[in-house]
């Protein structure tokens, strides 16, 4: 595990993978090892493992089944490496997630609370996050030179793509008021320092709750509501009928107006929702 983990911060390190990415290994390992760290692995099954992800409270399906491929890949590599003779994940079967997403989102006044006492250095990453259809694990890999502020736009390269294509996102108004402090020519927009700590601290400052997936299920529902499903379609890289199926009348015009109406405190034009 401690082989596998060093390769992963290589990994990271060397721009391989986000933080994201690295974490979520991070803690699939950390949590293998304390339930399995004494056993031998030439003896540990596929059904132990399962067995003790479905038993584990705290998960849901759909996180023991992240964690299933997390430790997957692990067993991928250590087996490479002839660290281990067999991977006991091979051919393992994802626990049943019903497919259809949860949409859970922050109101305008939840958002704007939350960006007025975030980390400042953590601006970049969560607004861009909020106001334009990126996934999150994309703008994790953003560079300052690929944000055109100037033209309203950000090129993301096919290699940062989740889908392996370059995306050309549009960046509304309010996003450019809260890049345009903290512009670089390049550079990587993600600070040496840890996101989740800074939302949590962001969070309990502003006396709210941060859903799960919150601010992507934020954009879609909004943008839906004030652009369609359209244009929607082309910067969140959903399907039409996805957005139909899951995001239609989530919220109303004028609360997605209002939420990309969110300004920086400073700003000349100051955020419709302040932090109270």
């Amino acid at each position: 595990m401690e082989r596998v983990l060093e390769e992963y911060a290589r990994r990271l390190a060397a721009g391989e993978i986000g933080q994201h990415r690295f974490v979520d290994m991070r803690t699939a390992l950390k949590r293998f090892q304390a339930q399995f760290g004494d056993v031998n692995m030439a003896t540990l099954t596929r059904g132990q493992i399962k067995d003790w992800l479905a038993g584990t409270d705290e998960l849901t399906p759909r996180t023991r089944n992240n964690q299933l491929v997390d430790l997957h890949a692990a067993f991928v590599t250590a087996k490479t490496w002839n660290l281990i003779s067999e991977n006991p994940l091979a051919g393992v079967q994802k626990f049943n997630v019903s497919k259809a997403p949860k949409i859970e989102i922050l109101t305008p006044e939840q958002l704007s609370a939350f960006l007025n006492v975030v980390d400042t250095k953590f601006i970049p990453f969560f607004t861009i996050n909020a106001f334009t259809g990126l996934r999150r694990a994309e703008v994790e890999r953003l560079d300052w030179s690929e944000i055109k502020l100037d033209r309203r736009l950000i090129d993301l390269p096919p290699a940062k793509s989740k889908n392996k294509r370059r995306k050309l996102v549009e960046i509304p108004e309010n996003l450019a008021a809260w890049l345009t402090p903290y512009a670089q020519t390049e550079g990587s927009i993600m600070p040496r320092a840890k996101v989740q700590v800074a939302m949590e601290k962001a969070v309990e400052k502003a006396v709210i709750k941060w859903p799960h997936n919150c601010l992507r299920h934020s954009f879609c529902s909004y943008a839906v509501a004030l652009h369609g499903f359209t244009w929607t379609s082309l910067q969140a890289d959903h399907s039409e009928r996805m957005l139909r199926d899951h995001y239609r009348e989530v919220v109303t015009k004028v609360e997605a107006e209002a939420y990309f109406a969110i300004r920086p405190l400073n700003d000349s034009n100051p955020t419709l929702a302040t932090a109270s």
